[in-house]
């Protein structure tokens, strides 16, 4: 839990006491939304008590170095205790007429953006928060294993999204979801040649685009 202190502390020994970690899961699916979150721990209570939350609080990490059980049970603990958290989705739709990497900038700067509190500094992991002043914001790469508050952000960001895909699950049956979540699985890819992609695939992303450019039109 130490290691993944550094960055805040350095920035709560700075006077600065609102700190948002921002991450976004779903980047890399063929399927399915880009979520981004955006949480504010409660940083004074976790360097200055020694208090009986401290036990949950050293499980925060990496969000897909966690088992999925401790996933959920973290997810509400962060929503518990966080000062403050936002989730924002960005669509299918969006992300094939904008672009995945526009789409993860957007979402993060939404994230941001749905924040009530006045923050002091943003910690990301790798991408910038457009519109947001560079001087307050670190991005580091891999910092969901270097920031609590970027892992904490990866954890509500992963229990929210994965609960979209098994939800859908039950309406397209056919693709597995609820199993690999939309990811490029030989599954995955097996049943949209077999079935033809949904209206949940994303149009613009190999090798979804190259089955459908390989059809008759068709609407889908």
């Amino acid at each position: 839990m130490k290691q993944l202190l550094d960055f805040e502390t350095q920035l709560f020994n700075q006077g600065k006491k609102f700190i948002a970690g921002v991450d976004e899961v779903g980047r890399g699916p063929l399927a399915g939304p880009l979520v981004v979150a955006a949480v504010v721990l409660n940083l004074e209570s976790i360097l200055t008590n020694n208090d009986v939350l401290s036990e949950n609080y050293s499980k925060i990490n990496d969000s897909k170095k966690l088992p999925e059980k401790m996933r959920i049970n973290l997810d509400s603990f962060i929503r518990t205790n966080a000062i403050e958290f936002s989730i924002v989705e960005i669509g299918v739709e969006e992300i094939d007429r904008t672009g995945i990497g526009k789409c993860n900038l957007l979402g993060f700067k939404r994230a941001i953006s749905r924040l009530k509190i006045a923050l002091d500094h943003v910690l990301t992991d790798s991408f910038i928060v457009p519109s947001f002043a560079p001087e307050k914001q670190t991005n580091i790469v891999r910092g969901d294993t270097k920031s609590i508050s970027i892992a904490a952000a990866s954890i509500v960001a992963k229990v929210y999204r994965d609960q979209i895909m098994k939800t859908h699950d039950s309406t397209y049956p056919e693709y597995g979801f609820a199993k690999h979540k939309g990811y490029g699985t030989k599954q995955h890819i097996e049943a949209i040649t077999r079935n033809g992609p949904c209206e949940l695939h994303r149009k613009s992303f190999e090798p979804v685009k190259s089955f459908l450019n390989s059809q008759p039109a068709r609407v889908i």
